[in-house]
């Protein structure tokens, strides 16, 4: 499950004029000092080679939700952009829930949303992600970032987006074994033998990616309440069924 803290910001900076390197600090609502980070790899091309500052409006004091989110974040960055197209809804955020519940409709407009997404080596996954914040992108460019660089970059976040999904995965075995709950039925896919051949590699690494974006999708659709055991353990038994495996006995059903 990824760290979501985007309404507890009050304000940060990200830099990312250094080519490879990603910096920067963050400032939480009840929360003195700035989180740092100090990432390898690069913003997506909009933000690469520039400096961003951001300051939300109104941010949410809450020691719960930071409890645990070490001060210095070291690790990859995932996508960082100031880009992405969303809806933004013509209302306060405070009212969606009211208007939803007297099923009155309301208007939309298209914004920009700021993405920033990290993989932690203290906490995992972590992502801010608002259309609400008030952006300021320096005018002073220390590189440009090509196409092909881009494309290169986004494919280093989707690997580590998967090698973040098999390190919860292997947490769970790990678990399971400190536990002393037996393992010995854990998911063929899980235990699949390795590729012979060049085309059997490249099959294997589409059908885990097809399975992350899955997982993925899910997790960030159901928020910070998501079950990733559960919406694991369902997309694998998904995958199971769309190639045919033979299912698992009720004992095996069980046990998962």
């Amino acid at each position: 499950m990824a760290w979501r803290i985007d309404e507890h910001v009050v304000r940060g900076e990200i830099d990312n004029r250094t080519r490879g390197r990603v910096t920067g600090r963050i400032w939480f609502a009840g929360r003195a000092e700035p989180v740092a980070l100090d990432l390898a790899g690069n913003a997506w091309r909009d933000l690469a080679g520039r400096r961003l500052e951001f300051v939300n409006p109104e941010p949410v004091a809450s020691a719960d939700a930071l409890e645990g989110l070490a001060a210095q974040q070291t690790g990859t960055v995932g996508d960082i952009t100031a880009s992405r197209k969303v809806k933004v809804p013509d209302i306060p955020m405070s009212q969606i829930g009211e208007y939803y519940a007297a099923k009155k409709k309301w208007t939309w407009h298209w914004g920009n949303s700021l993405y920033l997404e990290w993989f932690s080596e203290r906490n995992g996954r972590v992502v801010i992600e608002s259309a609400s914040y008030t952006l300021t992108i320096s005018p002073d460019i220390a590189w440009d970032m090509t196409t092909a660089e881009e494309e290169t970059q986004r494919g280093a976040n989707a690997e580590g987006m998967t090698d973040f999904m098999q390190q919860l995965g292997e947490a769970i075995i790990a678990e399971r074994k400190a536990k002393g709950q037996p393992i010995d039925d854990t998911p063929a896919e899980w235990n699949e033998p390795p590729p012979q051949t060049e085309a059997e590699a490249e099959k294997m690494q589409a059908d885990s990616d097809r399975l992350s974006d899955r997982i993925q999708a899910r997790l960030d659709r159901e928020g910070p309440d998501a079950d990733y055991e559960k919406i694991l353990e369902e997309e694998l038994e998904r995958r199971s069924r769309e190639r045919g495996d033979k299912p698992p006995t009720p004992e095996q059903a069980a046990e998962r």
